[in-house]
Parts: structure tokens; C-alpha cells; sequence
């Protein structure tokens, strides 16, 4: 087959922009349409730095559905509510839908209404939707035509903990998970607590005590525990722009050494290429995984108090959002997994 057409819905989002940066080089694609309604009529290079001058020329457009089914996979970079409108009539006419947004990543629209505030725009298409994690659901994302992309935090949350949930090793005592973000994940709303000013050599914890992203995290911490495991969660905001680091403390069930818990997550991942376990004494840092699409996952056994300690850094608009989402592209339309991202 030829190359493949695709277009980006909210391309001029921070997460669109870098969407559009990955698909603008990617040797399998053909960007065919950019929108924006902030930007309809612009040149794409005179709002997204660093384009190769064929997409730099393409114009902003409106979001019209007849013009999106003109490509053959379409990215929804757009706000939780919004992406579900835009995906039914998608879906309707045949088209693969790559949703960056939390519309589809949770089964239960009960839960949507909880932690989102209104009720689903599309309730019927969420048990046709895959979390798309590649390294938990490459099957299902396979055979799938609507992808849903996990949120930044959930992803770095997910990957730490899934080889010590798949071995049962996680004790009641409930899960605790600190990370710190960078201000990019709030999007580009123009909000005074995400000022240059008021952030600059600041950090503070925000969206306690539940954060929107603990729905999703349960849900996939659950299913692959196969029981209910609690979880808290505290996310903080850091004076840089791009990255994830997350802390997770794992109560034990059972005694569990340094060398035990090295090989099983080596061989939990074994063969994917994104996530990286570091060397015993090593550990994340976020200089390492900006730009890129890869994790860094470091863990520790505090022996004496049956604990696992968990760490993982991802950048969150790369593995935590655009890169994610190109990566379960690759994956659905049987492209090399790595192809136009970064390790």
C-alpha cells in the first residue's frame, strides 16, 4: 500500500503540535489536513516551529467531517467532551479514530459522568474502543479502529507497575503514586496559576484529593491485578515544560528480592523497544526522555519494610500523549512499532 493519509483535529494544541512535528516525518504518512479553529486560514509553520516545508504549507482549516473522511486515520487532539462528538461521525463513515483525549479510555460511563462532569456524548461506542498502551494491549490495538490513548499520568503509572501486578506481588495496603509533571500538561489555556511568573522556581501538588486521571489508572490497575487494588495519587506541577516522574511505594504481599524483581521486569519487557529498565543504581531523569517516546523504569526493594519502589519518566507529550498515539498507529496499521519516533 501507498502512504496513508491522515489528519489532526486541534493541531495547534500542545499535544497537536507535537503530533504534527512526528507525523511530518514519518516515511508511512501523508499529513492531508490540519485544523484549528483559533487558526483557520494560517499557514501550519507560522504556528508550529520546525516543520519540513511541504506540511509547513498546509492551511488550518475548520473541522468538517466530509473533509476529515477524506484520510484514512484521523487524530482528535481535542478537549475531553469534544473528541466524542467527532468520533461518532468518524466511525460512522468507516474511518480509524486515534483519540488523545479521555473520552474513550474508560468502560463505564458512570465514571465518565463522576470524574468528567457531564454525561458520555457516546456511550455505545466505548466497549468498541482499546486502551491503547502498546506494551499492555498490542492485540487489541491491532484489530481496532477506535484507539484510545492513555492519559500522561496513567501511562508512566502503568508501565512501573505492571510486572509487579501481572505477578500478584501488590499487598492490600493500596498503591501510593506521586508524580511530577511539567506545566505543557495543562494545555494552553491561558491561566494565571501556570504563569512564567507564578511557576518559576515554585512546585505545588494540584488535584488532590482525587485527580480525573485516577479513573483510568484504577480501571487498568484493576484488570490487570484481576481484584481491586487502591491507589492514591498525588500529582505536582514543576517549573519545566515537558516531562514526567513518577514515584510509586508498593506494599508486598510476599517477600520479594532486588534480583527476582530485576529479572521479571526485564522480562516483562523484553522486546519493547520504548521501555527502557535501568541498571541496578540508576536512576530516571527527565533530560533523558524529553524529545523522545521512551520510558525509563528504575525500581528498589526496601527489603526490611516489604515495599517495592518504583520510579518512571516519560516525556508526557512524547510517550504521554503525540508519541503514544504514533506508536499505536504504527502498531494498528502493522507499520514497524518504532517508525518516525524517537528512542
Amino acid at each position: 500500500m501507498g502512504l496513508y493519509r491522515v489528519a489532526v483535529v486541534g493541531a495547534a494544541g500542545y499535544a497537536g503540535e507535537e503530533l504534527v512535528r512526528l507525523l511530518s516525518r514519518h516515511p508511512s504518512v501523508v499529513l492531508s489536513l490540519l485544523t484549528s479553529r483559533m487558526h483557520r486560514g494560517e499557514r501550519a509553520d507560522e504556528v508550529i516551529s520546525g516543520l519540513p516545508d511541504a506540511t509547513g504549507e498546509l492551511v488550518f482549516e475548520e473541522p468538517e467531517i466530509a473533509r476529515l473522511c477524506e484520510a484514512d486515520l484521523i487524530f482528535l487532539a481535542l478537549p475531553h467532551g469534544a473528541a466524542a462528538e467527532y468520533a461518532i461521525s468518524l466511525r460512522e463513515a468507516g474511518k480509524i479514530v486515534v483519540d488523545l483525549s479521555a473520552d474513550f479510555r474508560l468502560r463505564n460511563p458512570q465514571r465518565y459522568e463522576v470524574d468528567y462532569g457531564w454525561y458520555h456524548p457516546a456511550p455505545i461506542l466505548l466497549s468498541k474502543a482499546i486502551y491503547a498502551l502498546p506494551e499492555l494491549h498490542r492485540q487489541g490495538i491491532r484489530q481496532a479502529d477506535l484507539l484510545a490513548v492513555p492519559g500522561c499520568y496513567p501511562t508512566s503509572i502503568l508501565l512501573a507497575l505492571y510486572p509487579a501486578l501481572a505477578a500478584d506481588w501488590v499487598g492490600e495496603a493500596g498503591i501510593v503514586a506521586s508524580s511530577l509533571s511539567g506545566t505543557s500538561g495543562a494545555g494552553k489555556r491561558p491561566e494565571v496559576p501556570l504563569l512564567f511568573s507564578e511557576m518559576s522556581e515554585n512546585a505545588r501538588p494540584y488535584g488532590v484529593p482525587r485527580h480525573r486521571h485516577m479513573a483510568e489508572m484504577e480501571q487498568e490497575i484493576d484488570r490487570m491485578a484481576g481484584r481491586k487494588v487502591d491507589l492514591s495519587f498525588v500529582p505536582h506541577l514543576i517549573p519545566v515544560a515537558r516531562g514526567i516522574l513518577s514515584t510509586i511505594v508498593c506494599p508486598l504481599r510476599v517477600a520479594v528480592g532486588p534480583d527476582e524483581a530485576r529479572a521479571r521486569y526485564l522480562s516483562s519487557y523484553q522486546g519493547d523497544v520504548f521501555v527502557r529498565v535501568l541498571p541496578p543504581g540508576d536512576l530516571p531523569a527527565l533530560r533523558r526522555v524529553v524529545g523522545t517516546n521512551r520510558a525509563e523504569i528504575a525500581l528498589e526493594c526496601d527489603v526490611a519494610r516489604r515495599r517495592l519502589l518504583l520510579f518512571c519518566a516519560i516525556d508526557n507529550l512524547g510517550k504521554g500523549a503525540a508519541g503514544q498515539a504514533v506508536q499505536a498507529m504504527n502498531v494498528r496499521l502493522a507499520l514497524p512499532e518504532e517508525e518516525g519516533l524517537l528512542r
